[in-house]
Formats: C-alpha cells, sequence, structure tokens
C-alpha cells in the first residue's frame, strides 16, 4: 500500500512530467527511488525564494536542474510564517511559472480590421507609451486627476510613482472589504491592530472561538498548521457558522447562527462572564476602563434574549460561555480576516475584542494560571 509520502512523491513526479524537461524528468526519477529518500540531487541548484500568491509570504527554496528547469519548491525550516511547509498554492508555483498562457511580455492593445487585439512590445516601448499617456494627462487635467487603487507588497513601488507624479489620491479597497473593520476596530480597544498574518497563538492556546473565521478552508499556511497542532493537543474549539465548515466538523461546539446576528450573541457571552464573575478580574482592573459602564449595558442581554435573535439555545451559549471561561486567559476568540459583511463590521470586530480583554488573553501569554498576564500593548 502506497504511504502518504510516497503518494505525494508520485503526484508531484506525475504532474512535472507534463511540463518539465528531460533534465528534470532525470532528477524525479533519482528521488523516487527509496534508497535516494530525504536525499537531494547534488546536481540542483538552490535559490532562496519567496512565495507572493497570498499575503502570508512563505519563505521558501527553488530547486532547479543544471539545464535550469525548476524541479521542486519547498519552505524554509526557518521561516516561522511556514515553518518548512508549502501550501499547495506555493508548491504549484511549478506550475504557474510554465503555464503556457503565463503572461512574459507586455501587451498593447490595438485594433486591426476593426477588431481589438493586442500585440506584444518591448519593455521600452511600453513605459515610453505609459510615460506619455501619464504625461498628457497631468498637462490637461492636472497629476490630482489620477488615483490609485494599490494592494499587496508592490503597491509600495506605485505609490512612490503616484506620489513623485504629483497625486495624493491612493486607495487600498482591499483594506475596506477585507479586514479593515478588523483592525480599526482592535486599534480603537487596544490601541494596536491585529497585523498580517495575525497575532495569534493558536498553537497553544486551549480554546479557539471562531466566529466568522473560516481556518481550514483557506491557504493561510501557518494558521492551519497551528490549529492542527492545536487539535492534537486536545484544543476546544468552538466554531460559529452557519454552515457546518470544515472548523466545525473539528470543533466541540458548532453554532448554527442566523446570519447578521453575531454581536447578540457576543453580548449574551459577555452577560454570561462578567454576572457569572467568570472575568478576570485582576487584568480588567489593571488594563481597562470603563467595566462598569459595559456591566450595566449588557445585564439584560441574557443567553433567553440572544435565542430569540440567534437561534441559539440558550443552554449552548452558557456551555460556550463557560467552556471560554475555564480556558483562560489561553483562549482566542479570533478576530478573523474577510469580516466586512453587514454594516455593524466595526462594532462586532470591537465586541470581539472586549471579549479578549474579559478573558485576559489579549497581550497575554498562553498560561494554565489565570491572570499570569505579560503587558498588553
Amino acid at each position: 500500500m502506497t504511504n502518504r509520502r510516497q503518494f505525494i512523491k508520485i503526484s508531484i513526479a506525475g504532474a512535472g512530467a507534463l511540463t518539465l524537461g528531460a533534465g528534470a524528468l532525470k532528477a524525479m526519477e533519482w528521488v523516487s527511488k527509496p534508497e535516494n529518500t530525504g536525499k537531494i540531487k547534488v546536481d540542483l541548484k538552490r535559490t532562496p525564494t519567496y512565495c507572493e500568491v497570498c499575503f502570508w509570504k512563505c519563505a521558501g527554496w527553488v530547486y532547479k536542474t543544471s539545464e535550469g528547469k525548476i524541479w521542486k519548491i519547498v519552505g524554509n525550516d526557518e521561516d516561522q510564517h511556514c515553518n518548512g511547509r508549502f501550501c499547495p498554492r506555493g508548491t504549484g508555483g511549478v506550475g504557474m511559472y510554465y503555464d503556457e498562457e503565463r503572461l512574459k511580455s507586455p501587451l498593447i492593445r490595438v485594433e486591426e480590421r476593426g477588431k481589438q487585439v493586442f500585440r506584444e512590445a518591448s519593455w521600452d516601448e511600453a513605459f515610453d507609451y505609459i510615460a506619455s499617456k501619464m504625461k498628457d494627462i497631468s498637462v490637461k487635467y492636472g497629476p490630482e486627476s489620477m488615483a490609485l487603487f494599490t494592494h499587496g507588497s508592490g503597491s509600495a513601488y506605485f505609490t512612490n510613482l503616484i506620489k513623485a507624479y504629483g497625486s495624493a489620491n491612493i486607495a487600498e479597497p482591499s483594506y475596506a472589504q477585507c479586514r479593515g473593520p478588523r483592525d480599526e476596530a482592535f486599534l480603537a480597544t487596544f490601541g494596536e491592530e491585529v497585523y498580517s498574518p495575525e497575532i495569534t497563538d493558536i498553537r497553544d492556546t486551549k480554546c479557539l472561538v471562531l466566529i466568522g473565521a473560516h481556518i481550514g478552508e483557506n491557504m493561510h499556511n501557518g494558521q492551519i498548521q497551528e490549529m492542527s497542532d492545536a487539535i492534537d493537543k486536545g484544543v476546544t474549539i468552538i466554531t460559529v457558522d452557519p454552515r457546518f465548515s470544515t472548523a466545525a466538523g473539528k470543533s466541540k461546539f458548532w453554532l448554527p447562527i442566523k446570519p447578521s446576528t453575531d454581536i447578540a450573541l457576543l453580548l449574551a457571552w459577555m452577560h454570561e462572564i462578567i454576572h457569572n464573575d467568570y472575568y478576570d478580574k485582576k487584568y480588567v482592573e489593571k488594563y481597562c476602563n470603563g467595566f462598569d459602564k459595559l456591566k450595566e449595558h449588557v445585564k439584560d442581554f441574557t443567553p433567553e434574549w440572544a435565542y430569540g435573535i440567534t437561534t441559539i439555545a440558550p443552554d449552548v451559549i452558557r456551555k460556550t460561555a463557560k467552556a471560554m471561561a475555564d480556558a483562560s486567559p489561553s483562549v482566542i476568540i479570533h478576530p478573523g480576516r474577510h469580516v466586512t459583511w453587514y454594516g455593524d463590521d466595526t462594532q462586532r470586530e470591537r465586541a470581539i475584542a472586549i471579549l479578549n480583554a474579559l478573558l485576559g488573553s489579549w497581550g497575554s501569554q498562553s498560561s494554565d494560571a489565570r491572570s499570569e498576564n505579560t503587558k498588553i500593548p
């Protein structure tokens, strides 16, 4: 029977043979032999790289044959984002590189016989064309008439360009569409963003609450590895999702909430944690302002009240609140990533931030003892 490691080797060899040359094929034949397991062929050249398929930007190594053909892409063991492992999208970089439809030179739109088509151009021609158009726009309408909508690591270069051009009209729509409400909410609550990748210790947490966070259904490499390790350690996972998601299938509690009612559940959890004295009193006293106002605000938001809004049974709300408190401060109510949904997203994320504070988790090291907190930002 083929084991997992052998299956992966066979899969890579089968896919690679379709795209790579004879030199790469020989390298694959070499590595498929049992006596060479775990070894790297000596005539392969190793080059450092990092993956830009997503914002995780995992560091890795590219192995090339003596003919310069890419043989394999692997993670860098010293990179904390990937721990030596690339996700399928990263390892799929070989196929992307050798894709016959990959754009390899600039194209300029032209009209031929009444039909618009693209023709290949040199880089010098393309840059001259762009520069002349930008100059014409600046002379006719002013440089501020041009705006930049940007995203990703390359945005810094385009930002410098548009500023040098004379325009301050720069926007990043993806921020508002994805994690903007989350970062603004945590900034308002803690004075610090969640950052990207998120500064969450999933591996060592004893209770992980996923409310609108779909870990396991994305390629956020480090988080998936950490969640797998946490599952091996016996973490309690609480997943709030209308769907029976991948994470729900790994959870002790699955709460199939009515869409757009997350805040009601979060308020009911706060009610239970505060009015049952589950909250971390030392943490709240040392770091939090306005606790009495919050206590008064949530006094009527009982699990019964939330049940009529969320459809989550009161006993489930109580059990999950207690599970969070029992794990405190080693608990994460995960801030999520794609958090722009209903229009109340910033307040929903503020509720998540406040719930983390009540449990003493934000800025704290995972610990078996309550209130053994490091200073928060």
